[in-house]
């Protein structure tokens, strides 16, 4: 079987089996924090046993959502309404992460279906009183911005880094016929050329309160 590469934590302020995603220094600013408090602040790329890079904040939380090792994490997303300002909010999975690599004209063509649930943590409204329609456009900003974080991501490792860390290689085995075969394609000379197709889903659960400020 071929060496994909790894990640491992860079440096933490909590133990390595945080919730939370981190980012690639020790600053408050650089770390993701879970709802527990525990902070994870980076993960660094090995491929062998030779340090080829770090990760950022939202990459290692790609990371963990691809992975599906994410359990929680709390996440700024951008306000449909004023771009310059953010809003907090309490992330989880929904479901597995849905992934499928095909070979197409020799080239891997991965596609990644997410779906995770919100809970909005900070807003300038008292929940009974958000409409529906502003519900809704938070879902789908909070959305496209997981999404173009997934993509940064996936494209950064497979061409930046030359490495699989998210083991996407054992899903393109049912492309071969045999071990062997798989093998000989050398999935990572090949994954570098990769192409990716990501869906992300963000629901804001009638479960989940939404807390005014």
């Amino acid at each position: 079987m071929q060496f994909y590469g790894n990640a491992v934590p860079a440096n933490s302020s909590g133990n390595s089996d945080s919730k939370s995603g981190g980012g690639s220094s020790s600053s408050q600013e650089d770390s993701l924090p879970a709802d527990n408090g525990i902070e994870n602040i980076g993960l660094a790329v090995f491929k062998g046993d030779k340090l080829i890079g770090k990760l950022t904040k939202t990459e290692t939380l790609s990371n963990l959502v691809i992975t599906n090792k994410l359990k929680s994490c709390r996440l700024s997303i951008p306000d449909p309404e004023d771009q310059s300002k953010a809003i907090d909010s309490y992330l989880t999975l929904d479901t597995k992460p849905e992934i499928k690599a095909t070979i197409v004209n020799g080239t891997p063509y991965v596609k990644l279906k997410v779906k995770m649930n919100a809970r909005i943590s900070s807003i300038n409204e008292i929940s009974d009183y958000i409409p529906q329609e502003k519900i809704d456009k938070i879902e789908e900003s909070a959305s496209h911005y997981l999404k173009v974080h997934l993509l940064n991501y996936l494209y950064k490792t497979s061409k930046e880094f030359n490495s699989d860390i998210s083991g996407i290689g054992k899903y393109a085995i049912s492309n071969f016929k045999t071990r062997s075969e798989y093998e000989d394609y050398n999935w990572l000379d090949n994954f570098q050329n990769a192409f990716f197709d990501v869906e992300t889903q963000v629901k804001i659960r009638s479960s989940f309160l939404l807390n005014g400020t």
